[in-house]
């Protein structure tokens, strides 16, 4: 029997590892373990094709200052670069994707491909329709410009939650039966409880905020919420600098800016919880990863967030109010039972989640959709 082509675009593990490129690195590690003796897998780095995944850039720091520079354009400006690179390497893909079976994009929206190569399209979230004010704005309109034009070509989808599948049908008019939920999952073998060293001065009780500064973050509450409180506790920060432009007031947090894996699973091991107020997830990789680590996750019920996080979570009400998220913060702080309680409910959580189911489930979707 022929193995099943497939070409993936694997532009995002080019760059820093998150989001994306970390669901990807994930998700198609699993593959070729599992899958790789019925499957012909190759990926597409932006310039040519390899029969292996491309890596990340050796200057970590100097490829999240372009990025940053990027969203800090005039949007017109920051728009005709994207164009630029999107016309370059679409037309690349194009010719590459001859004598693919099908491609698998999990970026923005697909690239244009040959009619007999099917495409199967990964959805994280729907939030450039749902909170376009809370992008760059040269990522939406780049996105507007190509994502609805190119849906018509899609096969199958994968959501990577129930939320986001309903989100899916609900805006998008899909089909249900076209898509199958493959969740995230976190890597056990580094997200766990850990003792690794941390950075250099930080102090020894901390809550954790991890994620981009993105204003549906909401990390520009937790300084007030830990002022509210009366809190003699710092936050300390994992993560790009974003493109919020919210002031942060109060006590401002220890930013560590990009963290490797190693120190996240050691920040998250050794935090007194994870702070995570975010109104808006398609899934919310930074609780789960808490979890595994034993981490305690304050965050909150909206969108994805509960599905994650399910009865191990400490909740918020209302994500956006500093007060209540003091008393919530302060709790935590005094609390040492529920600290455990949490923590323990939280490792139990984090086990029911597999990069194996996801890839069983996606290799399925590829199934289907050259029948």
């Amino acid at each position: 029997m022929r193995k099943l082509r497939v070409l993936v675009n694997a532009v995002p593990l080019a760059t820093v590892n998150t989001g994306i490129g970390r669901y990807l690195r994930c998700l198609y590690a699993a593959i070729e373990r599992d899958y790789g003796r019925d499957l012909d897998i190759a990926y597409f780095d932006g310039k040519r094709v390899s029969s292996t995944p491309p890596q990340p850039p050796a200057d970590l720091a100097g490829r999240s200052r372009l990025t940053s520079l990027l969203w800090k354009l005039p949007p017109a400006v920051g728009l005709a670069v994207r164009l630029a690179r999107h016309w370059q390497r679409e037309a690349v893909f194009y010719q590459a994707a001859k004598g693919y079976d099908l491609y698998h994009e999990a970026a923005f929206f697909p690239f244009r491909v040959p009619k007999n190569v099917a495409t199967v399209f990964t959805i994280h979230d729907l939030s450039l329709i749902t909170l376009p004010e809370r992008h760059p704005a040269e990522r939406v309109r780049y996105f507007n410009r190509y994502f609805h034009k190119r849906l018509p070509g899609v096969a199958r989808y994968l959501a990577v939650s129930n939320y986001t599948k309903a989100e899916m049908v609900r805006l998008l008019r899909l089909d249900p039966e076209r898509i199958r939920v493959t969740w995230n999952a976190h890597e056990p073998e580094v997200f766990r409880p850990v003792d690794g060293p941390l950075p250099a001065g930080l102090p020894e009780r901390y809550f954790l905020f991890v994620g981009t500064n993105d204003p549906r973050k909401n990390l520009h509450v937790i300084p007030k919420a830990l002022a509210a409180a009366g809190l003699d506790v710092p936050l300390v920060t994992a993560g790009w600098s974003g493109w919020s432009a919210e002031r942060l007031d109060g006590a401002p947090p220890v930013e560590l800016g990009y963290c490797d894996d190693a120190t996240l699973a050691a920040l998250y091991s050794k935090a007194l919880a994870l702070v995570y107020p975010s109104i808006y997830e398609g899934f919310g990789l930074p609780v789960l990863e808490a979890m595994a680590c034993g981490c305690p996750a304050v965050t909150t019920r909206l969108t994805s967030l509960p599905e994650v996080a399910g009865e191990a979570g400490i909740y918020l009400d209302d994500p956006s109010d500093p007060a209540a998220m003091g008393q919530t913060l302060a709790r935590v702080a005094a609390d040492a039972p529920l600290r455990a309680e949490a923590s323990r409910l939280g490792l139990a959580r984090a086990g029911l989640f597999s990069w194996a189911e996801s890839a069983r489930r996606t290799v399925e979707e590829f199934e289907k959709s050259v029948q």
